[in-house]
């Protein structure tokens, strides 16, 4: 199918998507905690076994460090992609798709091309929450 705008693509592929301005993909970026982190408990931290030997005191403060790292990580990865898809494809936007019940989108992209397969997904485990939009 023929599209004229990239948004008409975006739409084409994905009929629940939001497009995000640069603005939000920034406040994305700075908010946005890792799906296997927001998802992890503390029983599922790898270290938990060790959590005796470690300390029962200190074993939760190594939890939370350890979570603090993986968001940490992950929103450098996030940004250093959003910035890398701008600074190649002035033209292109980023997106939020795959609506939930809730509000929230499930995926953030970057649409950079007409075909259906032309968009960038290197914001694996990002998850959107509008913020001050409509849900």
């Amino acid at each position: 199918m023929k599209h004229n705008t990239l948004w008409e693509a975006q739409i084409s592929a994905y009929p629940d998507s939001l497009r995000l301005t640069d603005t939000q993909m920034l406040g994305a970026l700075r908010t946005a905690i890792p799906d296997w982190v927001a998802e992890s408990k503390y029983e599922d931290w790898d270290n938990y076994a060790a959590r005796y030997e470690i300390n029962e005191w200190y074993a939760p403060l190594w939890y939370r460090d350890w979570r603090e790292l993986q968001i940490e990580q992950a929103r450098a990865r996030w940004a250093r992609n959003a910035f890398m898809y701008r600074a190649q494809n002035t033209q292109g936007f980023f997106y939020a798709c795959v609506k939930r019940p809730d509000g929230t989108y499930r995926y953030v992209g970057f649409r950079d091309g007409f075909e259906e397969q032309d968009y960038a997904s290197g914001f694996d485990g990002m998850e959107y929450t509008p913020q001050g939009e409509t849900l």
